[in-house]
């Protein structure tokens, strides 16, 4: 009898340390270190290449000495509402985009209180840190807002307020404008994917 109960013991035992090298569920959640947490949105790949997607932000285009700035249109895998696509806007290059050297006018600190479309107008409106440029940062900065919410469906022009209060912004030339926004304020500022129309030649001289 003490051999078999020897044996018994043995293998209750031997089931102990098996269980002991497995991976058990917590009984109580608990919280991951900080090491191991992320910010949300975040991609751990560093080395994440262009975005995709339907909608589209626009930033700005790699910087060329003796060249005026120029927008960019890029994808973002983002709803294509105005809060999302703005917000998406907000949060500027991804990593692939920065090695592409694309860039953003926008401050950092800029937040986005509220986006709605009345009437075929998107009315933006932001915190006070947009009023903090001036000059063509302010311009390009306020062409993102423009020809990033027109690429929503129905919208026509983009009203921007600051805090809720209503506000002046440049248009492309400088001036200062009180009517809501519209691309056709920002002429020449963004890159067209079409090729150069090929020159017509001149007629011959009879």
């Amino acid at each position: 009898m003490n051999r078999i109960m020897r044996s018994v013991a043995a293998a209750v035992a031997g089931l102990v340390v098996l269980s002991a090298c497995g991976i058990s569920a917590d009984a109580d959640p608990r919280d991951i270190a900080a090491v191991n947490q992320l910010p949300l949105g975040i991609d751990s790949d560093s080395n994440a290449g262009a975005a995709t997607g339907a909608a589209k932000i626009y930033l700005l285009a790699p910087e060329v000495v003796g060249e005026s700035t120029t927008l960019q249109a890029v994808a973002r895998d983002v709803d294509e509402t105005p809060t999302d696509l703005l917000n998406s806007l907000f949060a500027g290059p991804n990593a692939g985009e920065n090695d592409q050297q694309l860039r953003t006018d926008l401050p950092q600190g800029l937040a986005l209180l509220s986006a709605q479309i009345r009437a075929g107008v998107l009315v933006i409106d932001v915190s006070k840190e947009l009023q903090q440029l001036s000059g063509q940062v302010l311009i390009s900065a306020v062409a993102q807002l423009v020809f990033t919410g027109s690429e929503l469906s129905g919208v026509r022009s983009v009203k921007i307020l600051v805090e809720g209060a209503d506000q002046q912004w440049p248009s492309g030339n400088g001036e200062a404008q009180s009517d809501a926004l519209t691309i056709y304020d920002y002429p020449g500022l963004v890159q067209s994917a079409q090729p150069a129309y090929p020159a017509i030649p001149t007629p011959a001289q009879p």
